[in-house]
């Protein structure tokens, strides 16, 4: 098709879809399409599909979100940036994972021949092609997008074969700078979310969901926060290797569950009573969590113990600066747990690197040297701005006593 043709065409598709809706404002939108494409103004004409395709008017249907694309972007797809593309793509069959996966393996392909004819690449199997695919960006998103999507149809053996091959590229600690458009390891950190949802593996899942929206920027669709954050506060719950909740605390993404009209809501106090080791309220809302999420149910002896060796650290921020000695019996009242398991308890903070001191088992006594820093809440920076002012008139008091005691040895120097 000649360049004429192809212009003719463009021109005719957009026609039809004008003369398909009565919106003006839909209307100015595909006149501005085709002026810029005629004048070959690419990122105008970019900048103009994102409007079309991110603004929420209830004009702009799925359906004719899959015209747009398949109709007037593939035409032209390798003279926009190709992870543009590709987010069109995903917006254009965003309920539909199957043909979403067949249109991003065809992408991926134009993506590679476009790469042969750029290079003027004749064998596929030249190594240095093959580095050239591996390090370009548009083919690690499309993959990464291939690789989520395997996962919405539970292919997970094919997901995590295209993973394997680009863990290497984001396990780096300067990982986050490797990649030019930050979309790429958004999309890496959620596709990992994906799987380790899927495997139900809960300290990676919330470690990958913290890192996705530390690279994602900050408009996700309500929904999907919503979503997110759901999945993100179970992962904090009924992760083994998760005692510290200062970075989902402190994140915008809880909000979106603190409202008491939300159906989360619950989630969002089982969390903050979890991280402040209050041991009533966190029993109150995870009796109405059971009648909202049953399937909590199967966690229930976890979840108890997880709670009592949070109010065990609790308990121990609680106490003096300068006397961080606990006795069993003042443990066993505080936690709820019998004298004879206190032990038991203690030596799980241990093995979890929450408390460092030892235990004295003569006296029962538990002497804490070091206790894991973590996120306090008002209630608790009163505690230690209390236990600050007590240090301070400690000092206070040994220096007049010093003053005093210590005039003949003063005078002696």
């Amino acid at each position: 098709m000649s360049a004429m043709d192809l212009d003719n065409d463009v021109s005719t598709v957009l026609a039809t879809i004008r003369s398909e809706t009565e919106s003006s404002d839909l209307m100015a939108i595909l006149y501005q399409l085709e002026d810029y494409y005629e004048r070959k103004l690419w990122h105008q004409l970019t900048l103009t599909l994102d409007d079309f395709y991110y603004t929420n008017r209830p004009e702009v249907t799925p359906d004719l979100k899959y015209k747009i694309y398949h109709l007037f972007i593939t035409q032209f797809a390798s003279k926009l940036n190709p992870i543009k593309v590709v987010d069109f793509l995903l917006e254009s069959f965003d309920n539909s994972p199957q043909n979403t996966l067949d249109s991003l393996l065809q992408l991926k392909q134009q993506f590679i021949s476009n790469l042969k004819k750029e290079h003027n690449i004749k064998n596929d199997d030249d190594d240095e092609f093959k580095s050239l695919v591996a390090r370009d960006e548009s083919v690690i998103y499309v993959n990464l997008q291939i690789s989520r999507h395997y996962l919405l149809l539970d292919d997970l053996h094919n997901s995590e074969e295209i993973l394997s091959t680009l863990n290497a590229k984001f396990d780096s600690a300067d990982s986050i700078s490797n990649f030019e458009n930050p979309k790429i390891n958004a999309a890496y950190y959620l596709t990992q979310c994906e799987l380790y949802r899927k495997t139900e593996k809960y300290n990676l899942y919330y470690l990958n969901a913290l890192l996705y929206l530390s690279s994602v920027e900050n408009n996700l669709p309500e929904e999907d926060k919503v979503k997110l954050c759901y999945e993100l506060g179970i992962a904090a719950l009924l992760g083994d290797k998760i005692y510290n909740f200062g970075e989902l605390i402190l994140h915008d993404i809880l909000d979106v569950i603190k409202d008491e009209s939300s159906p989360y809501n619950w989630l969002y106090h089982l969390i903050q009573n979890l991280n402040s080791g209050n041991l009533k309220e966190f029993n109150k809302w995870y009796a109405i969590a059971l009648q909202k999420s049953p399937f909590l149910n199967k966690f229930d002896l976890f979840l108890k113990q997880k709670i009592i060796i949070m109010s065990l650290l609790e308990l121990i921020s609680l106490k003096p600066t300068t006397d961080k000695n606990l006795s069993f019996q003042e443990i066993s009242e505080f936690t709820g747990t019998p004298v004879n398991d206190v032990e038991h308890l203690i030596i799980k903070c241990f093995s979890l690197d929450l408390i460092k001191g030892y235990i004295n088992q003569i006296d029962e006594v538990l002497v804490v040297t070091w206790l894991q820093p973590r996120i306090l809440n008002l209630d608790q920076v009163q505690v230690l701005h209390n236990h600050l002012l007590s240090w301070n008139g400690q000092l206070d008091q040994l220096s007049k006593d010093i003053y005093k005691n210590g005039g003949t040895i003063w005078a002696g120097i």
